[in-house]
């Protein structure tokens, strides 16, 4: 047996709505019930040439093309990023670059504090060249369970076996990193 309950608003006691459903059952929220968060983040301005263990510090807000940002908030110092608020997360960084001289690895490492002291690394992802002169790009993908935004952050560096040119600035083939609320924190 099965009920219905209809109705075209959902409000407070005091009259603020909360949700309207329209004759469609498609559902408007007064507010974001999920509290979600999209930010796409570039690496730099300009391409730089990097070392084995460096850490990839000075990173900007993409917002050209159609690039979503909704509700920001991450911030980086140092090459460590700050959550803005408590929740599941989902951190990708692509790392492209290009090297001059064949290379056995080229990676990037993703390092995470629950003390926002000593970072332990948590993933990976690594490509090689096969010659001189090779464009390239690795993408690596964490999902954090953030529940305290003062200790719990994550930290971007390189793990490489020589120097890469990193290629930075906000185009399509930019060192790029991507933070999505899923949802509150489990």
């Amino acid at each position: 047996m099965s009920s219905t309950i209809g109705v075209q608003n959902i409000a407070h006691t005091n009259g603020t709505n909360a949700m309207t459903v329209a004759s469609d059952g498609v559902t408007t929220f007064t507010t974001d019930p999920f509290n979600s968060v999209i930010e796409t983040w570039y690496y730099g301005s300009s391409n730089v040439v990097l070392a084995n263990g460096a850490d990839l510090s000075g990173w900007n807000r993409k917002t050209n093309g159609l690039v979503v940002n909704k509700n920001g908030g991450m911030s980086e110092s140092s090459a460590v990023w700050t959550f803005p608020s408590t929740g599941v997360w989902s951190v990708t960084a692509q790392l492209s670059f290009f090297t001059t001289a064949s290379s056995a690895y080229h990676g990037l490492h993703m390092e995470q504090t629950i003390n926002n002291s000593s970072y332990s690394l948590v993933k990976t992802a690594y490509t090689n060249s096969s010659g001189a002169n090779r464009y390239s790009n690795v993408v690596c993908n964490h999902i954090m369970n953030i529940t305290d935004t003062t200790n719990q952050k994550i930290l971007l560096s390189l793990n490489v076996e020589s120097n890469i040119n990193v290629q930075a600035g906000t185009g399509n083939a930019a060192t790029q990193a991507t933070f999505i609320k899923l949802c509150p924190s489990v």
